[in-house]
């Protein structure tokens, strides 16, 4: 994964952006500015608060999918197969987008991640 502040992060009416990372005191991180409808900016501004949470979660998402048993229950079952995996490649295309790397295709999983591995 990238580098990029902790969330998660709020937007304030003024513009602010700023970072409540877990654990820490909360620090800002930038200031938006945009013009456009009131509710355009707002929700704009909950897009980008929520970018970061987002990413780690698709990130984690992929990394369970992955797992053999998961892996075998998603590929056994012809009901929820096809679907599954146009869903898992849509988030494995936004997850590159947003990661800048090449992630490989499902059920293929990065044989650098060791975060599910005993030890």
């Amino acid at each position: 994964m990238p580098r990029y502040t902790p969330g998660p992060w709020k937007i304030r009416p003024n513009g602010e952006l700023w970072s409540y990372s877990r654990g820490g005191s909360p620090q800002q991180i930038g200031t938006m500015s945009w013009s456009g409808k009131a509710e355009e900016r707002d929700g704009n501004s909950r897009i980008m608060a929520g970018a970061a949470e987002l990413c780690e979660s698709l990130d984690e998402l992929m990394l369970i999918i992955c797992q053999p048993e998961v892996v075998d229950a998603i590929t056994s079952s012809p009901r929820i197969a096809a679907r599954s995996r146009m869903i898992i490649e849509n988030a494995r295309a936004s997850l590159e987008q947003v990661t800048g790397k090449r992630l490989p295709e499902w059920p293929k999983r990065d044989p650098h991640d060791r975060r599910l591995e005993s030890g």
